[in-house]
């Protein structure tokens, strides 16, 4: 509720004095009226409060990312008083937090562009809201467009990933789903400097997480192609929260185990010299009137190698899979029994797919 929403329910509630003079406002219209002014003036007073908070903490998050002026004590100070620590039974501890967690927050529309720099008041509101829900706190601000930088303070043996699952969720509900949300989660330290150095790493991470979902289409938790993401990774977040997942349940934490090595090719997209290397390592491959060779050497790198196996897969007799082979090597100019030539190739079909090749 703002201040000409609530002004305007007042106003439209006043009511004339049947046969007053001139239409003149009875009495209990005017104290509506003023009632109706200090409720809108409280309100924008709490705004004021806190948008003046959020901008205290971005600017604490950028001295912890550049701490040439700020030291761990008074960094600790400063985030306790602006309510930021491990609470207990609802009240915030005296006690320094057992470690702090570096996390970066994505919100997109599936199908639309990023987040509008206009709506990021709504993520951080969303996000504060949820923080409150799940009684726990965390320094944020904004990192840009699309992305918060958040460090959350943990007690002991606290479920890492759990709390930020909820949260995430908690937050995205907030959001009327109207947003995709997801997080990059580096390990985490037991300073706030140290934390907030593994914020540019948790992006990175976000940011993987983003394009292999988009290239999977599993934002609604759907199976990806080769589990790296959807599968293995929600079953290791379901172990590690000691909790099972329901089949619907949609993956939005992730760590650089769960992205591997197509999250860093992810990152690496649109560098001219890692397109340089798929171009060299699989020639005419790549195109479009090769695609039965492409598909020939994806089958034959998903198997290992192993082309007695393959041969089942694919339905094909060995000598004839054997001549197939042979003849793309001759196209490759590598040899297929290389375990060398085969981890290039299979690097260069991975850089294929999320270029788009």
């Amino acid at each position: 509720m703002d201040f000409s929403s609530s002004l305007g329910r007042v106003l439209r509630g006043r009511r004339r004095r049947p046969g007053s003079r001139r239409g003149g406002v009875v009495p209990g219209a005017r104290a509506a009226e003023r009632a109706g002014q200090a409720v809108a003036l409280t309100l924008l007073s709490e705004r004021s409060r806190r948008n003046e908070k959020r901008q205290a903490e971005t600017a604490l998050l950028h001295e912890l990312r550049r701490p040439w002026n700020v030291d761990e004590d008074s960094a600790r100070r400063r985030a306790h008083e602006l309510g930021i620590g491990v609470l207990r039974h609802g009240v915030l501890s005296e006690a320094a937090p057992a470690a702090w967690l570096p996390v970066v927050v994505r919100w997109e529309r599936p199908g639309a562009g990023p987040l509008g720099e206009h709506q990021g008041g709504a993520v951080l509101d969303g996000l504060a809201w949820a923080l409150g829900r799940e009684r726990t706190t965390a320094l944020a601000g904004r990192l840009g467009a699309a992305s918060v930088a958040v460090l959350v303070p943990l007690a002991a043996r606290t479920p890492q990933d759990a709390v930020v699952e909820r949260v995430l969720t908690a937050a995205e509900q907030r959001l009327e789903g109207a947003w995709r949300v997801l997080a990059g989660v580096s390990d985490p330290e037991s300073g706030m400097i140290g934390a907030a150095a593994r914020l540019d790493e948790a992006g990175m991470i976000a940011e993987a997480a983003v394009s292999l979902l988009a290239r999977d289409g599993c934002a609604e938790g759907g199976p990806s192609q080769d589990g790296t993401v959807a599968d293995r990774a929600a079953r290791q977040d379901a172990a590690r929260s000691g909790s099972a997942r329901s089949g619907s349940a949609r993956r939005r934490c992730f760590r650089a185990q769960d992205v591997r090595l197509r999250g860093l090719l992810a990152m690496l997209r649109g560098d001219e010299r890692v397109q340089m290397f798929a171009r060299a390592e699989l020639g005419s491959v790549l195109d479009v009137e090769r695609h039965e060779d492409r598909e020939l050497l994806t089958q034959f790198l998903a198997c290992g190698g192993n082309k007695s196996l393959l041969a089942q897969r694919i339905h094909l007799s060995r000598p004839a899979l054997y001549g197939r082979l042979a003849r793309l090597e001759r196209r490759l100019g590598v040899s297929l029994d290389d375990p060398e030539s085969r981890t290039s190739l299979h690097v260069a079909l991975l850089i294929a797919e999320v270029e788009g090749c």
